[in-house]
């Protein structure tokens, strides 16, 4: 398992906190080295500035002489760090600053290059930092006499001057440290608040305080989200379908029960009936779980429209056996529908069987083929429905007549399998006096 820690934040926080400490060290090394490398720079200027002050102010005749007072006072003082030598070619003392009185010749001018007359050459010795400048002196009287002029300058003062940048620097950049870490975990507080958020919708939706993702989400995690929408939308509607396929089958089932319970204990043939019946029941439960998993229709089937209605015509009359109920099937002996049996059993039972409630005496089934498909056409001489319930009867739950039991779902479940196969389903004022019900079915039907 890795050790790594398993909190965004944290793993951002500790790159954060190991790389940034290697950035300003990093930068801290360079400023550093460029503040040091300026200072002896300008160090080796200002020797370069005492050496021609040096020898703008000698005169040699006999011997060399210097004024007393040179215009450097640190020449002056002994312990200020700064001193100077004037000797010969072969190392021979001629001269040196009064600053010089506490230090030891011999070992200051140890260790001097050959150098040829007019070539200068700075170097580091007994922890000063030193300029040579050997050249030919000629006098007035014509002679040229080999001298060599050293300036030396102590090293502590630079070292102290690049300990107190160095003091400076990292007081400066550990501050800048502590601030950008500071810093780092209000950024990553407020960049990653959408996963927080996400966490704790996604936890809402587990106690089943919503049922949606709302709002928008950055581009980061918007294929996240938007995924966890799609799923979430999914889950709805697989529960909704299997609501809905529950409701279906249940108000399916209604019609072969109550041909069953209408028939008559003695009646001759009761064993082929409730064969018949129980053969409709297990088609309608195989039909509503193959629409519960999304199988499609078989469009390639060729169902006899006159023959299935004239079916549905005898079951219906032994259910409204107790009433003087006409229902004809006017269907053209030539109309086929293309398509499940059982879709077309599931709405044409479904809208007969509303029609024969609510029919007075007489029900009519007919059908017939145009551009636009197939259209069948139930009608009844019931007392019809108000035009402005007609757009809603096919909202499930939806009623038009409290009086007769149901559930309101006959009308929804013939729309939505009508929807499949392309056509509409649409309520209109009958000829009869009641209302009409046409299913016009798509292009190829017939």
């Amino acid at each position: 398992m890795s050790r790594l820690p398993q909190s965004l934040a944290a793993r951002l926080l500790l790159a954060s906190a190991l790389l940034l400490p290697l950035c300003l060290g990093a930068t801290s090394w360079s400023l550093e080295r460029a503040h040091r490398l300026a200072a002896e720079a300008a160090q080796a200027e200002r020797l370069q500035l005492h050496l021609m002050t040096l020898l703008a102010q000698a005169e040699f005749d006999d011997a060399l002489r210097l004024p007393t007072q040179v215009l450097e006072s640190r020449l002056t003082q002994p312990g200020s760090g700064l001193v100077a030598y004037v000797t010969t070619a072969d190392n021979a003392l001629l001269w040196s600053s009064p600053s010089a009185l506490m230090q030891e010749p011999a070992e200051m001018l140890a260790s001097l290059p050959a150098l040829a007359p007019g070539q200068q050459h700075l170097s580091r010795h007994a922890d000063h930092q030193r300029l040579v400048y050997p050249l030919i002196w000629e006098t007035d009287a014509g002679a040229e006499v080999p001298l060599r002029f050293v300036v030396m300058e102590s090293l502590a003062p630079l070292r102290a001057d690049v300990a107190a940048y160095r003091r400076s620097l990292l007081l400066w950049l550990g501050g800048t440290l502590v601030l950008l870490l500071a810093t780092q975990l209000l950024v990553m507080a407020w960049g990653l608040r959408p996963l927080r958020d996400l966490g704790r919708d996604i936890a809402r939706i587990e106690r089943g305080e919503r049922d949606n993702l709302p709002g928008e989400w950055p581009r980061e995690i918007r294929p996240v989200t938007d995924n966890l929408k799609t799923l979430l939308h999914s889950e709805q509607a697989r529960r909704e379908r299997m609501r809905n396929t529950l409701s279906d089958l249940a108000h399916s089932l209604k019609t072969p029960l109550a041909v069953l319970r209408s028939a008559e204990i003695d009646e001759r043939g009761q064993a082929g009936l409730v064969a018949e019946q129980v053969s409709r029941m297990e088609e309608v439960v195989e039909w509503q779980l193959q629409r519960a998993v999304g199988n499609g229709h078989r469009l390639l089937s060729a169902v006899d429209l006159c023959q299935l209605v004239e079916r549905l015509r005898g079951s219906l009359l032994k259910v409204y056996a107790a009433r003087e109920l006409t229902l004809e099937n006017a269907v053209p002996r030539e109309c086929r529908f293309r398509g499940d049996e059982r879709d077309l059993m599931e709405v044409l039972g479904n809208v007969l069987d509303n029609a024969c409630k609510h029919a007075v005496s007489r029900v009519r089934l007919s059908a017939g083929v145009s551009t636009e498909g197939l259209a069948i056409t139930i009608e009844d001489d019931g007392p019809g429905i108000p035009d402005a319930l007609r757009e809603h009867l096919t909202e499930r739950g939806m009623r038009a007549d409290n009086r007769h039991p149901g559930q309101g779902l006959g009308l929804a479940v013939a729309a939505d399998i009508v929807d499949g196969y392309g056509g509409r389903l649409f309520i209109q004022r009958s000829d009869l006096g009641g209302t009409a019900v046409v299913l016009l079915l798509g292009p190829g039907q017939g």
